[in-house]
């Protein structure tokens, strides 16, 4: 403040405080394009990515902390776009170990993405808890990746199973939708047995109140029709069963018939459903992971997935369970059966341009974004297609370009630091050597004893476990 004339005038002065952090001689893959910018800089300041700049320009100079990216590849920070994090309210009858254990295991999954270099989570069967971990994780009071969430999944009236919320008529639905974008939800979940007339009304409310609707493409709902009124995402391929097997193939909207429509697949059809859903803004989040682990009776007694069980907190392998309880037998080898049908879909929905969203939909928290990459893989998909759709393709899918995503000046410092080039093996995303969440660094070390601590945790949870089930508990 200065006095000119009798008047007081205020002078802005530009405080320019010190980088928190540099990452130097690094190759940073931005994700803007497909390729490497060698050499560079990566400076870091007050959570966000300040600059970015050749190693010549010197712009790292006075950061706190320098962090050496020599021989090492930097990329955005991966997002699972199909995670479920919200806790199930408990009943009466529920052990205290098993509530605890089950409150202990969120903690644990938010923690493990970070792990494996997931820094964005999207749960699309939320519940009103979500909320506040969103505003928990988004002011530092705990730590985890940004998130973003539905409400519960909405679905018609007898729903498909019992997680969902059934819908009898289209005025409630409405009404749902109004109290969901009401209540700062990021998305709208629909299910698979909604009627026509309340699908309608579902898109029309949403597109009133200016939220997304993601999920199932209901099988009573025709393809082009779900596509014509906005659906912003397609989750596990759904809609191409049905659209594959035709009204002739007389499925029906039970957990009998759900998805076994893949079998009708050709390639004919496929091409042409790729085609058809180019002509839409429309997401499509795969999950081959989720149906992937889907086994035959006999493969359930015989097969043990070590990768799966280590990396799930032991409260939530009920979870498994779960799918051979709703999924008859013959329906689960339904599914083994059309594996390369899915395959085969992904890589026709990527060459026709539509695009693509990594998410698992399991409980192996981070661990299985990887294992989708492999099928990603598998189905023909480069690594740089992979890469797009766990970084930069779900910025773009909630209207965020520039915030997260990318590596670009202004945007969170959501950061993988990797030892081997992602874009020549997409398995080189697993060879991490840090993690950067909105600023804060985690070192290989640091990543290494978290790591450590959690596999402690999920061991001394198995004992427990093992323990009240021979005391009757």
């Amino acid at each position: 403040m200065r006095f000119l004339l009798g008047v007081t005038v205020l002078v802005a002065v530009q405080v320019v405080s010190a980088a928190d952090y540099a990452i130097e001689n690094v190759s940073v893959i931005p994700m803007t394009f497909e390729g490497v910018q060698t050499n560079h800089t990566v400076v870091v300041a007050d959570g966000a990515i300040a600059e970015i700049c050749g190693n010549s320009d010197n712009c790292g100079a006075g950061a706190k902390t320098i962090i050496d990216g020599a021989g090492k590849f930097l990329i955005p920070g991966l997002a699972d776009m199909h995670a479920h994090v919200a806790m199930t309210p408990f009943g009466d009858d529920v052990p205290e170990l098993v509530q605890k254990m089950a409150l202990e295991s969120q903690r644990q999954r938010i923690l493990q993405y970070l792990l494996f270099g997931v820094t964005t989570l999207r749960d699309p069967g939320g519940l009103e808890s979500n909320l506040t971990l969103r505003g928990d994780i988004a002011t530092g009071k705990k730590t985890g990746p940004r998130l973003f969430t539905s409400n519960v999944p909405m679905d018609g009236d007898p729903p498909l199973h019992p997680v969902t919320t059934p819908f009898a008529t289209p005025d409630a639905a409405a009404e749902f939708v109004r109290q969901t974008a009401a209540a700062g939800y990021d998305m709208v979940k629909i299910y698979s047995t909604l009627p026509v007339p309340t699908f309608d009304a579902i898109m029309d409310t949403a597109r009133e109140e200016g939220i997304r609707v993601g999920g199932h493409i209901p099988m009573p709902v025709p393809f082009e029709h779900a596509l014509g009124k906005g659906m912003r995402s397609i989750e596990h391929l759904s809609g191409y069963d049905v659209a594959c097997a035709g009204e002739d193939a007389g499925l029906t909207p039970t957990m009998r018939d759900v998805y076994q429509g893949w079998a009708y697949c050709t390639p004919e059809r496929i091409q042409a459903l790729a085609e058809v859903t180019a002509q839409y803004e429309v997401w499509v989040d795969p999950t081959l992971i989720v149906v992937e682990g889907v086994m035959t009776e006999y493969d359930r007694y015989t097969l043990i997935d070590e990768g799966q069980l280590k990396h799930t907190p032991p409260i939530m392998l009920s979870g498994s369970e779960y799918l051979y309880q709703i999924f008859p037998a013959t329906s689960r080898a339904g599914l083994k059966g059309t594996r390369t049908v899915r395959l085969a879909i992904v890589k026709a929905l990527s060459d026709a341009d539509v695009p693509l969203l990594l998410g698992t939909d399991t409980l192996a928290a981070g661990y299985d974004v990887h294992q989708e990459m492999v099928l990603m893989a598998e189905a023909g998909l480069t690594p740089y297609q992979i890469l797009t759709a766990a970084t930069s393709e779900p910025a773009r899918y909630f209207d965020r370009e520039g915030e997260f995503g990318t590596i670009v000046e202004g945007a969170s410092a959501d950061l993988v630091l990797l030892d081997e080039n992602p874009l020549l093996d997409v398995g080189n995303a697993r060879a991490i050597a840090g993690v950067m969440v909105r600023g804060e660094w985690w070192s290989k070390e640091r990543i290494a004893d978290a790591y450590d601590i959690l596999q402690t945790e999920f061991a001394q949870a198995r004992e427990q476990l093992a323990q009240a089930a021979g005391n009757g508990e």
